[in-house]
């Protein structure tokens, strides 16, 4: 998929999208972020997105009004009117009744979706199964947290308890930074000691039990766990999947953690996925806007490496250089007045606010600016 362009779909009256490696959604709330990105997950998934909710006993008795509040949630159904919602996916019409068609072809998960509300997913310091949620929860957050309980049964089946830090387990500069940034001395681990294994963080020997985990680390372990999915060992993609979304992955975190999660879509896009990611931090799109004012200038991307507070090394050089040479970046605006407006030259000078001011990201800061420098001229006066 290169390009989506829809007519209609909730709040969302138009929008025309081409895609990059990666592409950022910014936008205030309930702007349409997370209905665009399921969306997405629809149109490249609906096999696998079908065939999973029948797994589980889900069944929409051929009523497309039905399947639409089995997968965008409880009360959505009415976001799609058959009649005036029209999704064109490089060029070719996409319809419900291809998604509900019992001739479709099916084919596996191409899209891993990380949402929002990822931090719900661990109950007890357990994942929760699929059909633990109710019927009316959105299918992106019960399948993501299908996803981890499988990789947690499965590796309990282990006799390593460490989930994190793991040798093998990404590269040790991004272990390093993760290490620092995000759990200090403390490890994330499986406790398998009472009636009920959970995960714990484990701090010089004390045992913490999620719920007294910062709100960082609680965001943060259902993340890490979901990337460890994505970035099997020996620097390869996940079998099958090619595209990765992450909302909101700044949820949480001090500023200077947000910046482990750059270099993670950095890995993500090194490995060769197509990175979708939406935001309300201004650190995502001002990261991209230093790589298109570094390429413009003909820098050296070594520069990137300053910007992340990376040693060099043969992996983080690599790292920049793909990034910074080889890859292309898109970055859209959902504005109150519902429309879906590129902004990717997040140029500061652009007579457009909502590309200066980085779909208003950047405002407040603009604002602090303006009243500043207008109380320091009328005090000099």
């Amino acid at each position: 998929m290169k390009s989506l362009k829809l007519t209609a779909l909730g709040q969302i009256p138009e929008a025309d999208i081409t895609f990059g490696d990666l592409t950022v959604f910014v936008g205030e709330q309930a702007s349409g972020k997370s209905i665009l990105l399921q969306l997405v997950k629809l149109v490249l998934d609906a096999g696998d997105i079908t065939r999973t909710l029948k797994k589980h006993g889900f069944d929409w008795h051929g009523k497309t009004e039905h399947f639409l509040s089995l997968y965008f949630g409880e009360g959505m159904a009415k976001i799609w009117d058959t009649a005036a919602t029209k999704i064109t996916v490089d060029s070719e019409i996409f319809t419900l009744d291809k998604v509900l068609s019992k001739k479709r072809k099916e084919k596996a998960e191409s899209l891993f979706l990380i949402p929002a509300h990822r931090a719900m997913t661990l109950k007890d310091g357990w994942p929760r199964a699929f059909t633990d949620y109710a019927i009316g929860d959105p299918y992106v957050v019960k399948q993501f947290s299908e996803h981890l309980r499988l990789l947690l049964e499965m590796r309990s089946s282990y006799s390593e308890d460490i989930i994190f830090p793991q040798a093998g387990r990404m590269n040790k500069t991004i272990r390093d930074v993760i290490e620092k940034n995000i759990f200090g001395e403390a490890q994330v681990k499986l406790d398998r000691s009472g009636l009920r294994k959970r995960i714990i963080l484990d701090v010089e020997g004390n045992q913490l039990p999620f719920m007294v985990w910062s709100t960082g680390q609680r965001e943060f372990v259902p993340l890490l766990m979901g990337l460890y999915q994505l970035l099997p060992s020996g620097g390869r993609k996940k079998n099958n999947l090619n595209w990765v979304v992450i909302e909101e992955p700044e949820l949480g975190l001090h500023p200077q953690s947000i910046s482990v999660l750059l270099l993670m879509l950095f890995e993500l896009l090194r490995r060769g996925y197509k990175v979708i990611v939406s935001t309300h931090s201004s650190q995502v799109p001002e990261l991209i806007w230093a790589i298109q004012l570094l390429a413009k200038w003909n820098a050296d991307p070594m520069h990137l490496l300053k910007l992340l507070d990376l040693n060099v090394t043969p992996f983080s050089t690599e790292l920049t250089q793909i990034v910074f040479e080889e890859k292309a970046f898109k970055t859209y605006y959902l504005s109150p007045h519902n429309e879906v407006k590129n902004i990717s030259t997040l140029d500061a000078e652009d007579s457009d606010e909502a590309v200066s001011d980085w779909g208003g990201l950047t405002l407040f800061s603009t604002k602090v600016a303006d009243v500043l420098s207008e109380a320091m001229w009328r005090a000099e006066l």
